[in-house]
């Protein structure tokens, strides 16, 4: 399975969480001395471009399955809003107001409920969401009110603002998307107040211009202002020597300059990674070398694939050398998929099944085999190599294996799908308080934090692979394919609606969105390709209109996705007998190629099967193209390697040069081409070429033959029709035997055959049959 698969979100980061005592007591008791910010005046805010609401973002191929990249946590005040809630009932608090300072072509967004008058000697009462204790706390006397701790009121009002805006987001409503909008820029302004007005210490500087930047970057178009409070952020971190928050922010400054400038973004994370090594921060060596590896795959040309594999050769080393068996798993398997994603030649799939085995071998520790995820990742992995040189046993058997994993019981598969890899590090842990992408547990012990799919999503994944590994056997099975494929799309739908309710940043709402509607997108394509193989044409065209009303909604789609429905489209027309409008899309040009070396597997197969088909429509001397056919055939020659190393691509070939005319027709010939087409259909499993096969060979050497063995083969060929419920090869057999029948004198059942064919031919659309009246008979039916 291709897809799919960028097939996962490799960049969304969200800031680290604190807990309250981080912002009243500040830094470590070292650093005395508070540092105000270093920023300057108030940004503006440009909110997104997309009036739904959240960020176009790039998504990963599906059915292929997503990459996994590092991202921080959300909402770094979150447990602040246990002490200050802004939704609790209003009481009177005595508020003074803060002086304004503009700055001419900017504004500020207005802070809810709180004065901008400029500051007075005397004090203004205002009514503010709040809920103040009556007590009277230490230290004063009994009706005297404390005083209020502004910075903790704001960072709590930004939360709070943030988190109803993302509920907004989240619901995915254009009527309501300016209230988001407005919450948005609220809960910034908040945050915008704390670092120009207030001394902070610098540890609570450093995690309120982390939150502040992730907000800009995440939820807005503001890149300038995120890349400039990055870097007084750095810069701050660096003067008190704060190392988690220095890390944390050159992993989201990193992620902001590649939507810019990608080679910029990899030249400033070397230097980070140098940094990091210098250090012997190991976490954080993993942690930078696995974002880079992620946006090196987002770029397409082969210098970045290789600089690719040289980040997980230096992974591997490293994990290798000190132990951490979790992060050599999960480099194997990484490494694996781009094997897979590269190419899919006997080489690639050799390559990605030895990096598999090391990823299994690492699985033998207990440690590792408990994070269900990596499991989960290898299975799916392993059973797309096998879908790639199809091997139906093999297919099924793993298929199982798949299927065994997702559905084990665990609850460490966290609800965002956030993965937890562990990493034994001894590097001094005071350096970290652990909240972003290098978390610490109450153990003391480092894990690094990706970004990857939730389970439930991953489960209608499964649904997709499963039904393309029993697709060959699907009307043998009971149509138990197509009950996957619906399955799965019941399952996205429902999982769907779940996922909409939790509060997450737009750029992973949206992301995920995108993401889901190319999964449903390829669940409908392959129930398309199912109802075609068993000639369902009505059924079929519903369902293409509908998977092209799909595609239609989504704001980024893959080029892949439009080439499989150009193919479909051409497949339904030409099985409905419209043969001019097939043959116009099959040499259109979004199916030509100028180097098969350097073009998509996907690209290349359809391309083959387009001049396939295009010859079965030419072949015939009355069509008007036929003078095409030479040149067709011609053209098959550069993808000869593609085709010998497919089985079901080898025997449709061999099929079509037995079937084709040749100047110089020979039977020996003719026999070796259909000998070759039936071993590599029944090595496939494929019903339907067997069928084919076994339909010409019997017209071809039994028709006017009276024999046993020609009763047979009419009889099988009609036989495996029927199994594969298709209606035109069921009408085709029935008469070849019908006429096998007739030439061994059992006219009745010759007879009964032929009504039998005629009944199932009346079925098909107008354009496949021609019907030849005889005289005060009901005519036979032949095939166009």
């Amino acid at each position: 399975m291709g897809y799919p698969p960028e097939m996962m979100d490799t960049v969304n980061g969200m800031a680290p969480q604190y807990s309250p005592n981080d912002y009243r007591q500040g830094v470590d008791p070292r650093y005395e001395t508070p540092m105000s910010s270093a920023y300057g005046g108030p940004p503006v805010y440009q909110m997104p471009a997309s009036q739904a609401g959240y960020l176009p973002t790039i998504y990963p191929q599906l059915p292929p399955t997503p990459m996994i990249s590092n991202r921080l946590q959300t909402s770094p005040f979150t447990n602040l809003q246990n002490a200050l809630s802004p939704r609790s009932s209003g009481v009177a608090v005595v508020i003074p107001s803060p002086a304004p300072s503009h700055t001419q072509g900017q504004r500020t967004p207005s802070l809810p409920n709180i004065s901008r008058q400029p500051m007075r000697t005397t004090q203004r009462v205002v009514s503010t969401p709040l809920t103040v204790s009556k007590s009277a706390a230490p230290g004063h006397e009994a009706g005297e009110i404390p005083p209020v701790d502004y910075q903790l009121v704001l960072l709590s009002l930004a939360e709070d603002y943030l988190a109803a805006a993302h509920s907004q987001a989240s619901v995915r409503e254009q009527e309501i998307d300016w209230q988001h909008h407005k919450l948005l820029g609220a809960g910034l302004g908040c945050l915008e107040i704390v670092l120009k007005r207030f001394k902070l210490q610098p540890l609570m500087e450093a995690t309120v211009r982390l939150r502040y930047a992730s907000v800009l970057y995440e939820e807005t178009e503001n890149v300038l202002e995120a890349e400039q409070t990055l870097s007084d952020g750095i810069k701050l971190c660096d003067r008190y020597r704060l190392f988690d928050q220095k890390y944390n922010m050159e992993h989201l400054l990193a992620r902001v300059l590649f939507n810019g400038s990608p080679r910029a973004s990899l030249k400033f994370l070397d230097g980070v990674i140098k940094d990091a090594e210098a250090y012997q921060h190991t976490a954080w060596v993993y942690a930078l070398r696995f974002l880079k590896l992620s946006l090196l795959l987002r770029l397409s040309s082969h210098q970045d694939t290789v600089s690719a594999y040289t980040q997980l050769k230096s992974i591997s080393a490293l994990a290798d050398r000190l132990g951490d068996k979790a992060v050599l798993g999960l480099a194997s398997t990484l490494e694996a998929l781009i094997h897979l994603q590269e190419s899919s030649s006997a080489e690639s799939i050799e390559q990605a099944q030895r990096a598999l085995a090391m990823a299994r071998s690492q699985q033998f520790d207990p440690k590792v085999g408990q994070i269900s995820q990596i499991v989960a990742l290898t299975n799916i992995v392993d059973l797309c190599c096998t879908l790639q040189h199809f091997d139906p046993s093999q297919a099924v058997a793993k298929m199982q294996a798949m299927q065994a994993s997702l559905e084990s019981p665990d609850d460490t598969w966290q609800e965002d799908g956030s993965l937890l890899i562990p990493v034994h590090s001894q590097e001094a842990s005071r350096a970290f308080n652990g909240s972003g992408v290098v978390r610490k547990d109450s153990n003391g012990s480092l894990s690094i934090v990706f970004s990857w799919t939730p389970r439930s999503e991953i489960h209608a994944l499964g649904y997709l692979l499963s039904s393309i590994a029993i697709a060959h056997r699907n009307t043998s099975d009971g149509l138990r394919s197509e009950q996957m494929l619906r399955e799965g799309m019941r399952c996205l739908d429902k999982n769907t609606e779940k996922h909409d309710s939790v509060l997450e940043p737009n750029l992973t709402v949206s992301s995920r969105h995108i993401w889901r509607q190319n999964l449903r997108c390829f669940f409908e394509l392959h129930v398309v390709f199912a109802l075609c193989t068993r000639t369902a044409w009505s059924t079929a065209q519903k369902h293409f209109q509908e998977l092209k009303e799909s595609i239609r909604r989504i704001a980024q789609k893959p080029g892949l996705l439009e080439l499989y429905t150009q193919f479909l489209n051409s497949i339904i027309h030409q099985g409905t007998g419209d043969l001019d409008a097939a043959l116009s899309i099959f040499q259109s040009s979004c199916f030509s190629i100028t180097n098969p070396i350097t073009c998509s597997p996907a690209h290349l197969d359809l391309a083959i099967l387009s001049t396939f088909n295009s010859i079965l429509i030419v072949r015939t001397p009355f069509h008007p193209s036929h003078h095409l056919l030479p040149s067709l055939l011609s053209s098959v020659e550069p993808y000869l390697p593609r085709i010998k190393s497919s089985k079901c691509l080898s025997s449709a070939y061999n099929l079509i040069l037995a079937t084709s005319p040749h100047p110089t027709p020979t039977i020996v010939k003719t026999k070796q081409y259909l000998q070759l087409a039936l071993q590599a259909a029944k090595s496939a499993q494929n019903n339907q070429l067997v069928c084919i096969t076994l339909n010409f060979m019997s017209y071809k050497f039994f028709k006017g033959v009276v024999g046993e063995q020609a009763e047979k083969s009419a009889r099988a060929s009609e036989n495996l029709a029927r199994k594969g419920m298709d209606a035109l090869w069921q009408s085709v057999s029935a008469g070849l035997v019908a006429d096998t029948l007739e030439m061994a004198g059992k006219g009745e059942e010759a007879e009964r055959m032929r009504r039998v064919g005629r009944e199932i031919a009346r079925g098909l659309p107008e354009g496949v049959v021609m019907w030849e009246d005889k005289e005060g008979e009901e005519g036979d039916v032949e095939m166009r």
